[in-house]
């Protein structure tokens, strides 16, 4: 009833250096950028995982293999 409200925290942040013709250099471009995959790239990747797949579906055919032997 007769307690306190707590208040926010004031943010103080100083910052060690700033360069303002630099912010204004690089106003207009996009901070992040995100590099784009080669055809080349893609296609090798495509080639990796459809061998990763085709061998885990080889793993799984010799798995049944051998339970269906005891079958």
């Amino acid at each position: 009833m007769f307690t306190k409200l707590s208040k926010h925290r004031k943010f103080e942040y100083i910052p060690l250096y700033y360069d303002p013709e630099k912010e204004e250099r690089e106003k207009g471009r996009p901070r992040i950028r995100f590099r784009r995959m080669t055809a080349r790239h893609a296609r090798m990747r495509s080639y990796f995982w459809l061998i990763i797949m085709l061998g885990f579906i080889m793993y799984i055919l010799y798995l049944l293999s051998k339970v269906a032997k005891y079958f």
